[in-house]
């Protein structure tokens, strides 16, 4: 993806006091948004790439500069949130959970490095929480420049978003879908419970599809009715939505939160594109 910038006019410098900044980060990326809380609008999102990390440069080397480079995520705000992308991450019911076993909860289903420690999100609707990793180096940073920020991972808001399409109603499956560069998550929810979370590993379309279709059968949904809804990294020039047609009738591409409102510049992006940034500020 490229770098892009979208700004609406309101954005003032000086007022950061009065706004939220959601920041993303990515081995790809850094990308961030920022609200202006006063009147719940969303005001600014911009992206930056990052190049492949090689033996000179370290990937908190590379976020640094970028960091150094944009004023805006130098500056002092009323709350600041970190998204941190990863593949690694794992749910356990909230009776279980206890703090001092986050390590071993983890290695249930993840290899833990000895540079990694272990965070925990509360997901907000669910009696869960979310754990992950983050490298040390990178948690440096972070606290270096967003000393107050609250740090999450990408499934907590994407799960958090999903509550709000779920009512008690719905007492069949519904499959959600957040796809990033190189993994994707999948959630199966029935009224307002899961009933799957996972996430896989594609490097093309078909892979996409054969896990979709995998998690359709695991639940013994019905394709034809099960409703699919598709939120992230969509190419409109790849052959996904066709391929999912031919064996899912039921495709809704993700709307933005009707909670906000969105500055008029944002509407150079499609609607499902950064759904968990969005929404990230509703985890805090």
């Amino acid at each position: 993806m490229a770098e892009f910038a979208y700004l609406d006019e309101s954005l003032d410098i000086n007022q950061t006091v009065l706004y939220h900044l959601s920041i993303q980060i990515s081995l790809n990326g850094l990308s961030f948004c920022i609200l202006n809380t006063v009147n719940q609008k969303y005001i600014a999102l911009k992206h930056y790439p990052l190049p492949a990390v090689d033996k000179n440069t370290s990937f908190p080397d590379l976020l640094r500069k970028t960091i150094e480079k944009d004023e805006f995520l130098r500056k002092e705000y009323k709350s600041r949130a970190v998204m941190i992308i990863s593949f690694k991450s794992t749910l356990v019911p909230a009776p279980l959970y206890d703090e001092k076993f986050g390590e071993t909860y983890f290695r249930f289903n993840h290899a833990l490095e000895d540079n990694e420690k272990v965070m925990a999100n509360r997901i907000k609707g669910l009696d869960a929480w979310n754990l992950f990793v983050i490298p040390d180096e990178l948690s440096a940073l972070l606290e270096e420049y967003f000393p107050d920020a609250i740090l999450f991972h990408q499934i907590t808001p994407f799960l958090n978003n999903i509550i709000r399409h779920q009512t008690p109603k719905n007492t069949k499956p519904v499959i959600f879908v957040n796809i990033h560069d190189d993994f994707f998550d999948l959630a199966v929810f029935r009224e307002q419970s899961p009933e799957m979370v996972n996430s896989f590993y594609y490097r093309q379309v078909n892979d996409l599809v054969y896990f979709i279709l995998y998690a359709l059968k695991a639940m013994k949904a019905d394709p034809s009715t099960t409703p699919l809804l598709l939120m992230g990294k969509i190419n409109p020039e790849s052959n996904l939505l066709q391929s999912l047609h031919l064996y899912i009738k039921n495709i809704t591409l993700v709307k933005r939160n009707p909670a906000f409102t969105y500055s008029y510049t944002l509407n150079m992006i499609t609607e499902h594109s950064f759904a968990n940034l969005f929404n990230l500020y509703l985890c805090v």
